[in-house]
């Protein structure tokens, strides 16, 4: 019995029946709305589960990309020193003495 219909039957005070029964209405509706929270709480820790592997799949092949990519310009920039050390031997033999001579200079201090 809803506990409308138990305030409204009577023209009276209620009596202890009827307090029991509105109790135990009481307690199938805690209940029920216990279930419904938990549903609920499920369904969102699903949501945002769903939203952080999304996020965490993007920036796996962001970071991939990126790395790939810095590869590929190492590679360039290795391939572009090493024709430019055959194309000018010597020159490159100048500079690297004169960044050892350099970086000799700097540690001395």
């Amino acid at each position: 019995m809803a506990m409308s219909r138990i305030l409204s039957d009577k023209n009276s005070a209620p009596t202890a029946e009827d307090i029991e029964e509105q109790i135990a209405e009481l307690r199938r509706e805690i209940a029920s709305l216990t279930r419904n929270i938990a549903a609920f709480g499920a369904a969102k820790v699903g949501d945002y589960k769903s939203d952080v592997d999304r996020f965490a799949a993007d920036a796996v092949s962001a970071s991939l990309d990126a790395l790939s990519s810095a590869k590929d310009e190492a590679l360039s920039l290795e391939e572009s020193f090493e024709e430019h050390v055959r194309s000018r031997p010597l020159q490159s033999i100048a500079i690297a003495a004169g960044v050892g001579f350099l970086a000799a200079l700097l540690t001395r201090r």
